[in-house]
């Protein structure tokens, strides 16, 4: 008997310390999966913003902040009277975990909005989209599978015209595309974040490109890594355009959703002289034989929407999980590349930001600090859990482990 109970406490000894080893180098590892039941919200604090205001230009109504400028009297004002500044804007996000998700994936559901905060429901609304986007639960990168959808509700910026639909993850909403295969990270790091750049999917023109490993920092105690990205000028309607056209055909949905990506004004609307006039036609921009003295018609000039952002975000490595973010989204109206590269240069854009004549929003986001309270608590809920399953339980097995093959041995030999 005495020396059946030295077997069973060597064994037991010898699984603690097996168990204590595997634990922080392979179970670990293998647990740090996104769990099935994701749940979170962020957002802003209302913060002043441009924002140009299409119900007052559909209805030629100049803004009251505008009224007494030279430009903006008459039957035609240009469009720098409908542009307000210092709107209040403001943006909300909430991710759910849905179907389809299981041991291998999990489906995350996100609702954004952005809405004015100085009017009320619905015509506060501005945009609103239901992203879906399935993960691998092991890596936390996106699957390579044409599964993800970006729905829209189409409304336009200050537009009084917004649809009253749900905008709640869960609830139903107008779809808008066909699925697609995302190829970069968006909400969630990797659990295990490197200081290196990581592919970044921009829903707003549909593109992916790489944000940057800035530095290493310290936020509310933990470690916590700086990530940045611009996104140079570029334009937004094509790409939508062509995700929207994915299943064959336009909707009128997505003809709602379009129509504010270019929009065609007389050239002195948009603010233009017959030589600031691109891509038309030497007749269309002067008429050689109209006779003297009789006032020169300028045409009317189409302008796309140009998307760019300064984006800086802030990761904890260990979990993946973003604590805070900033976004300093710009979207303004240009005749070519060209031209929107040229707005874009920094006194050009400073010009622009003081007294804007383009500008369809400028919102400069930052979470506010219920969001990144919220986001830290998951992030150190992470870290507690690694930080229990991959240092306290080993050591603890290590320590019974010893033990037990102490007695193990000595109750062995004992006479």
């Amino acid at each position: 008997m005495k020396k059946f109970f030295s077997f069973v406490l060597i064994v037991l000894g010898a699984a603690a310390l097996v168990l204590a080893i595997a634990l922080p180098t392979y179970v670990v590892p293998k647990g740090k999966v996104l769990p099935l039941n994701a749940v979170s919200t962020t957002g802003t604090d209302p913060i002043e913003s441009n924002l140009l205001d299409s119900a007052a230009l559909g209805a030629n109504k100049v803004l009251p902040e505008h009224a007494n400028k030279a430009e903006c009297r008459g039957d035609k004002p240009q469009i720098s009277c409908f542009i307000g500044t210092g709107t209040p804007l403001q943006s909300q996000r909430f991710t759910v975990a849905q179907e389809p998700s299981d041991d291998k994936q999990v489906t995350l559901e996100v609702g954004n909005t952005l809405f004015r905060t100085d009017r009320d429901e619905p015509r506060n609304l501005l945009s609103a989209t239901i992203d879906r986007i399935t993960l691998d639960r092991e890596t936390q990168m996106p699957i390579d599978e044409a599964v993800s959808t970006l729905d829209l509700q189409p409304t336009m910026p200050g537009s009084e015209g917004a649809t009253e639909q749900s905008n709640t993850p869960g609830e139903s909403f107008t779809s808008a595309n066909e699925p697609f295969t995302r190829p970069g990270i968006q909400y969630q790091f990797p659990m295990g974040t490197d200081r290196k750049s990581y592919p970044y999917f921009d829903n707003h023109v549909l593109t992916t490109k790489d944000i940057d490993f800035v530095e290493q920092i310290e936020m509310d105690g933990e470690e916590v890594y700086h990530f940045k990205q611009t996104v140079e000028p570029t334009e937004v309607y094509p790409n939508l355009r062509n995700m929207l056209e994915a299943d064959g055909e336009l909707s009128k949905s997505d003809e709602a959703s379009l129509a504010s990506l270019r929009l065609k004004f007389p050239a002195e609307q948009w603010g233009l002289s017959k030589d600031e006039i691109r891509n038309a036609p030497a007749a269309e921009k002067k008429d050689e034989n109209k006779p003297e003295g009789e006032e020169e018609t300028l045409p009317d000039v189409e302008m796309s929407r140009f998307y760019t952002v300064n984006r800086n975000i802030f990761v904890q490595p260990d979990t993946g999980v973003i604590v805070d973010g900033h976004e300093e989204i710009w979207m303004y109206y240009a005749q070519d590349q060209e031209e929107a590269n040229e707005i874009a240069q920094p006194e050009n854009r400073k010009e622009e930001m003081a007294n804007p004549e383009r500008t369809a929003t400028y919102f400069p986001a930052k979470w506010n600090q219920s969001a990144k309270d919220g986001q830290m608590e998951k992030a150190k809920e992470g870290l507690k859990s690694i930080h229990t399953m991959g240092t306290v339980v080993p050591w603890i097995l290590g320590i019974v482990g010893v033990i037990f093959l102490i007695l193990g041995f000595l109750l062995y030999r004992r006479p």
